[in-house]
This record gives C-alpha cells, sequence and structure tokens, in this order.
C-alpha cells in the first residue's frame, strides 16, 4: 500500500514541476500560431509571388539571412506552413488521446 501512495505522490510531484513549462509551451505554440499566420498571408495574398517575379526580373531585392532560408526560396514558406500543419496535428492527436483517457471525460 505504501509502495502505490509513494508511487502516485512522485507522479504528482512531477507533474507540479511539468506544469509551468507546459504552460509556458501553450504560450509558445501561440507566438508559432502567430507567426505562421504571417506566412501564410505573405504566400497567400500574392506578394511572394510578385516578389519573386519582380526578382526574376532584376529588382534588387536584398536577401540576406541569419543562416535560415530566405522566404523567396523556393520551399521555405512552402515547408514551414507543412511543418506547422503537421505539429498541429500531432498536438490535436495527443489532446484528443489524453482527454479520451480520462473516464470522466468519456462520452
Amino acid at each position: 500500500m505504501q509502495a502505490e501512495l509513494d508511487r502516485v505522490q512522485a507522479a504528482y510531484r512531477a507533474w507540479v514541476a511539468l506544469l509551468p513549462a507546459l504552460e509556458a509551451d501553450i504560450e509558445r505554440w501561440q507566438q508559432g500560431a502567430d507567426l505562421i499566420k504571417q506566412l501564410a498571408g505573405f504566400y497567400d495574398n500574392g506578394a511572394y509571388a510578385e516578389m519573386v517575379e519582380a526578382q526574376r526580373s532584376g529588382a534588387p531585392l536584398r536577401e540576406h539571412t541569419e543562416g535560415e532560408y530566405s522566404v523567396l526560396s523556393e520551399d521555405a514558406v512552402w515547408n514551414a506552413l507543412g511543418d506547422f500543419h503537421s505539429l498541429a496535428l500531432r498536438r490535436l492527436r495527443q489532446a484528443v488521446d489524453a482527454i479520451d483517457r480520462q473516464p470522466e471525460y468519456a462520452d
């Protein structure tokens, strides 16, 4: 009996320690979603295509980066959007799975 109590107490202690990081992850996720919204807007509103065409026509667009791909590269923004979509699906599936495992929340 004591071993079970100790095991559950340790699980609770670990949960209490982990909770602030999980809460911070929600804020970080929202920051990521906001950034993706900006990138999607750039890609979807025609600005990307317009800048690529201008560059091909000789417009002096500076593409210097700090080591990441340029947003004018063929796949940088597209891949970022795909990465976000994949991560969002994983998070959604994890959340649904976690809820489904809780008997008091089951239908």
